[in-house]
Order: C-alpha cells, then sequence, then structure tokens
C-alpha cells in the first residue's frame, strides 16, 4: 500500500510544515492559521491532532522530544520521517496532476435554485454578487502585498488560484442574474412562489 495516496488535505499540510521544521501540534495549528490554510482546509484542535496522531502510527513523522514545563501538559515536538517526506511529495504530485471532484456548495444549490420565486433568487444572487465582488478586492489587497513582500511568487499560487476562481464565479453570478432578470432562463412561476 502507497501511503501517500491515503494523505488528507490536512495532513499534506501538517506534513509540508514538518518539511520545513520540527513542531508541537499546537505550534502546527499556529503557523496554518497564521498561513490561512483554514482557508483551504477545516483546522480544528480535533481534527489536528488525529491527523497528527495518524501520520505517527503510519511512520510519516515520530517524536523527538517530549518535555513538559511546570504544570502544563507534555508537549510532544515531532519530525517528519523519510517515508514521510516521500509520500508527501508523491501526494502532493498526485494531487497537482490528478483533478478531484470536490463538492462546492454553490454547484449544490443552484440545482435546487430553480425552487425559490425568481425576485427571491435574484435577491440572494444580488447578496451573492456583493460579497464576491468584496472578496475579489480584499484578493487584490493581499495580492498587491503579497507581491510588495519579497515573498516569492511561488510561495502564494494558492492566493492567486483562489482569485481567479473567485473572479470566475462572480462574472458567471454576474451572467446568471442578467439571463434571470432578462428572461433569458425561463424560471417556473408556481403557487408557492
Amino acid at each position: 500500500m502507497v501511503l501517500g495516496s491515503n494523505l488528507s488535505p490536512l495532513a499534506v499540510l501538517v506534513l509540508e510544515l514538518m518539511v520545513e521544521e520540527d513542531l508541537h501540534p499546537y505550534e502546527m495549528r499556529q503557523k496554518l492559521l497564521g498561513r490561512r490554510r483554514d482557508l483551504r482546509v477545516k483546522i480544528t484542535p480535533g481534527s489536528l491532532y488525529r491527523t497528527v496522531e495518524r501520520l505517527a502510527e503510519d511512520g510519516l513523522i515520530e517524536v523527538v522530544e517530549t518535555s513538559r514545563a511546570g504544570r502544563r501538559p507534555e508537549r510532544t515536538v515531532y519530525t517528519i520521517t523519510e517515508a514521510g517526506t516521500d509520500a508527501y511529495l508523491e501526494r502532493v504530485k498526485d494531487m497537482v496532476a490528478i483533478p478531484a471532484e470536490e463538492y462546492p456548495h454553490y454547484a449544490t444549490v443552484l440545482a435546487c435554485v430553480h425552487s425559490l420565486s425568481k425576485q427571491d433568487a435574484l435577491v440572494a444572487l444580488e447578496r451573492r454578487r456583493m460579497t464576491l465582488e468584496a472578496e475579489v478586492a480584499g484578493y487584490d489587497t493581499v495580492i498587491e502585498r503579497l507581491g510588495k513582500s519579497g515573498l516569492k511568487p511561488v510561495h502564494w499560487i494558492d492566493v492567486d488560484y483562489n482569485q481567479t476562481m473567485r473572479r470566475a464565479e462572480l462574472a458567471w453570478t454576474v451572467g446568471l442574474i442578467e439571463d434571470i432578470t432578462w428572461d433569458r432562463i425561463d424560471w417556473p412561476e408556481g403557487e408557492n412562489r
């Protein structure tokens, strides 16, 4: 069995950190949140600790040090193993190369939007358009700052990707609003709408 193919997105992000340095799970969480990886993957203390436990059980990371300071709980620091590095790199290559089936909420709910009245659908879509416009503007600011920070673009291509996806979603949503507004889509009008 190839371990790299079983790595969850959170495990990949943990191993990314571990390639850089040895860390305690609390430090991992702080770094992941600081890098805004929580925009990509749900990061809770429980899910992070379970991921670390599984990586250790699979031999992909191992304990380097366990210490206790005063009355605080034990602090366990982990390092990545050679097998962990290999599995991490294999999984990154696979995740980049092979499109995964993802289940975004917007695409799911678009299959149900016809259940709303035309007016309710337009109001909801206009709210989404405004939210997307604000997100695009926010990403523009972040990208501008990153560009000036001296950080190499390869370290923030995920931000650029997300901005591109938001712009595409915004353009598509604006087009849908126009199609509904100008009756280019035959909207069902039932008794309960």
